[in-house]
């Protein structure tokens, strides 16, 4: 994704290092969401240095947890999308509900399979510890 120069302002900005700590990413990993367009936003300095703000952590963030969701990264660019549209028109709007409607539908149902998978872990912690005990 391009970024544009401006010049910095007086809101508290981050350097890619300081953005990438607070993240818990390398700064490779924030460079390469940029590239692949899942980090928007991004300007830099009249020096050409990348500038950030707590929006970006909050992005990086939101990319983070979706992969723990077992997102593809395509998927959490179409929700990145979602996130950037600013327009009133109808049809970006239905389109964002229809994105957003799936992605809440299969993490539903990833719910239900963790959900399933912790009740056997504990059941069978249960069946271990009963043959410890007798």
């Amino acid at each position: 994704m391009a970024t544009e120069a401006v010049a910095p302002s007086k809101a508290k900005t981050l350097s890619i290092g300081e953005v990438a700590q607070r993240a818990g990413l390398t700064t490779r990993t924030v460079r390469y969401y940029e590239e692949m367009g899942l980090l928007f936003g991004v300007v830099r300095a009249p020096s050409g240095r990348r500038i950030y703000s707590d929006q970006h952590l909050y992005q990086l963030r939101l990319i983070e947890r979706g992969k723990l969701l077992g997102l593809s990264l395509a998927e959490i660019r179409e929700l990145a999308e979602v996130f950037r549209q600013t327009g009133t028109e109808k049809s970006v709007i239905e389109r964002s509900i229809e994105i957003l409607s799936s992605h809440l539908d299969e993490v539903g149902e990833k719910l239900e399979k963790l959900i399933s998978y912790r009740d056997l872990l504990a059941k069978e912690i249960k069946r271990l510890e009963g043959l410890l005990q007798g």
